[in-house]
C-alpha cells in the first residue's frame, strides 16, 4: 500500500474561535475531542484543529501501517522522531526527515482509518 496523506491540522489560539470562522467560511462541523483539539466531523479528508498557536502551515499525517515500524526506518534513513503519542484516533508522532521538514506519521485506531 502506497503511504497517502489521511489526517492534517491547523494550529490556532482559540478552538471556538476557529469553529466560528471556519465553520461560517466552510460549513464545517466539530466535535470537540478535548481541550486542545476540535474535529472536523464533515470532510472527506480527515482534519481537526489544535489549540497550540497559530502556524502558516498545516501540520500533515501520513498514514502508516505499523508507527513503530516507521519511527525505526526514520532513523535508518537520517530522520528523527518525537516520542510516539496516543490518542483515540490511534498512534503518531512528528517525525523530521534528513534535511529538517516535519511531518506526522499515524498508524489510525480502529473505526478511523
Amino acid at each position: 500500500m502506497a503511504v497517502e496523506l489521511r489526517y492534517y491540522t491547523l494550529s490556532v489560539r482559540d478552538l471556538d474561535r476557529a469553529a466560528a470562522f471556519y465553520g461560517g467560511l466552510f460549513g464545517w462541523e466539530f466535535k470537540r475531542e478535548h481541550e486542545r483539539y476540535l474535529h472536523v466531523t464533515n470532510t472527506a479528508v480527515p482534519m481537526g484543529f489544535v489549540a497550540d498557536g497559530p502556524s502558516s502551515q498545516p501540520n500533515l499525517y501520513y498514514h502508516v501501517t505499523d508507527v513503530d515500524a516507521a519511527v525505526k526506518r526514520v532513523g535508518e534513513l537520517g530522520g528523527s522522531t518525537s516520542d510516539v503519542h496516543g490518542s483515540k484516533s490511534g498512534r503518531g508522532c512528528s517525525c523530521t526527515d534528513d534535511q529538517g521538514t516535519v511531518i506526522s506519521l499515524w498508524e489510525p485506531a480502529p473505526g478511523f482509518a
